[in-house]
């Protein structure tokens, strides 16, 4: 059940008109359920799954929070989960990996089990180890009852795509029930339109059937054709992605929950390190601090500091898939963090307003940004390979097509405009609350609505729904 299909806006109508109906002290046991249908969508046998993980995972949280043995009950919880991630996510990898190193060694090589991927296992396991990690750090608000720990983990707004929840995100709003006003509301439907917009209109619409015509046979077409690709699919898959967290952001408002933002304008980022502190911000932070943190951080010498970088960037990519290519990716990205503290590049507060002088930053990260996507979105390495040799050779004097490049630059100043509208969020929505009119901005809505329908309609597939 997709947040852009019809299924999903009959069934938030229907949650969110039985939970504001509701006494209060149903309204939470109403969510739990709701999610649990929700995530049943996809296949009905895993939610016995994730109740199990769910159970087995308070269990030890009572162990950490509880007994004296806390260093003992946490290291049971993350082998626990990433166990459970390790097997659904990477055990075809592993096997299929391993199975030409036996057959050189004479060992008849297991099968791959090929077991479908339980929805949103990856944000699970991360929220069920912070939650856990946080607990034995005694900091952040912990679960206070398995129902309480339950929704926590499987408030489906976020399930699919984020953000990473940490306790004190949500479980403090689950206690006093959630607010819902006019002010919440409207700022609601103006998330959701503006992810549907995103998500439907650009990533599925103009950009998704280009990117993935040309990445479909990598070195065939014109080098013309390879660059466009290269940047439809930076762009898709951040309008993919951000507009769909904009999606769950606005459904969970509407039901009383304000949840973190994951992006801000990334692709207007002047340094590898601010890039990561504006792309999916929830699991750069949750690696920095469970992970990055854990190995040392920035409190060791200077090469440790570089390798738990690459390290943990390296993991990273790992998160994102069970493939080489993944690995590669978040490799090379730990590598620009790397160059970028060894050159001595300072760190930047992503807050700070844009300057002229920042351009040449961001077009020379930007094209560094987008080449490292080609191993993400490209099936294999052969074919990220033969991607990239056809942009380095040429040749370029091939055809542009006019109407993908159009698409590009309406792609750039969207995001551009995105940055001016966030920056000077404070007057805007000083002036909507005091300045428009509902009518006028039901009427906005209204027409970004149609201009969906218009363009895409509803039910196209969501990038990160396989990881």
């Amino acid at each position: 059940m997709l947040f852009n299909s019809f299924t999903f806006a009959l069934f938030f109508i229907v949650v969110a008109v039985v939970l504001w109906t509701a006494p209060a002290r149903m309204r939470n046991g109403w969510l739990l359920i709701a999610s649990l249908v929700f995530y049943a969508s996809w296949i009905p046998q895993y939610v016995l799954l994730l109740l199990l993980e769910v159970g087995v995972s308070y269990v030890l949280l009572l162990g950490i929070v509880h007994t004296a043995r806390s260093k003992l009950f946490l290291a049971i919880s993350v082998i626990f989960s990433l166990g459970m991630l390790a097997y659904f996510k990477y055990a075809d990898l592993l096997v299929s990996s391993s199975a030409p190193i036996l057959e050189r060694m004479g060992v008849a090589a297991p099968q791959p089990p090929h077991v479908l991927l339980p929805l949103g296992i990856s944000f699970v396991t991360f929220m069920i180890m912070g939650l856990a990690i946080d607990a034995y750090r005694q900091r952040g608000s912990c679960a206070r009852s398995l129902s309480e720990y339950a929704l926590f983990v499987t408030f489906f707004p976020h399930l699919i795509a984020g953000p990473i929840l940490r306790g004190p995100d949500l479980i403090p709003q689950l206690r006093s029930g959630g607010r819902l006003d006019v002010v919440r509301a409207r700022r609601a439907l103006w998330l959701i339109t503006s992810g549907m917009t995103k998500k439907i209109v650009f990533a599925d619409t103009l950009l998704a059937p280009y990117a993935n015509l040309v990445f479909a046979s990598p070195g065939f077409a014109g080098a013309p054709d390879h660059l466009l690709a290269m940047y439809s699919f930076a762009f898709q898959i951040y309008f993919d992605f951000s507009g769909y967290t904009d999606m769950g952001r606005g459904c969970a408002l509407l039901l009383g929950f304000d949840l973190p933002m994951n992006f801000r304008e990334p692709y207007l980022s002047r340094d590898p390190s601010e890039f990561w502190r504006r792309w999916h911000i929830t699991l750069s932070e949750w690696l920095r601090d469970y992970l990055y943190v854990a190995l040392g951080g920035n409190r060791v010498r200077p090469l440790r500091v570089y390798v738990n970088l690459f390290l943990t960037m390296l993991l990273g990519g790992l998160w994102h898939g069970a493939g080489w290519n993944f690995l590669i990716w978040g490799g090379l990205h730990g590598l620009l963090l790397v160059g970028h503290r060894v050159a001595g590049g300072r760190r930047r507060d992503p807050e700070r307003p844009l300057a002229a002088t920042d351009l040449p930053r961001i077009v020379v990260l930007f094209h560094a940004v987008c080449v490292l996507w080609v191993f993400f979105r490209a099936p294999t390495f052969e074919g990220a390979v033969a991607f990239l040799s056809r942009l380095a050779s040429g040749p370029w004097d091939g055809p542009w097509p006019a109407v993908q490049c159009g698409v590009i630059a309406a792609c750039v100043a969207l995001h551009w405009i995105e940055r001016v509208l966030r920056e000077h969020r404070g007057r805007l929505q000083a002036w909507t609350a005091t300045g428009l009119p509902a009518v006028a901005e039901s009427f906005a809505i209204g027409i970004a609505v149609g201009v969906v329908l218009l363009f895409g309609g509803f039910g196209g597939e969501f990038i990160y729904f396989q990881f």
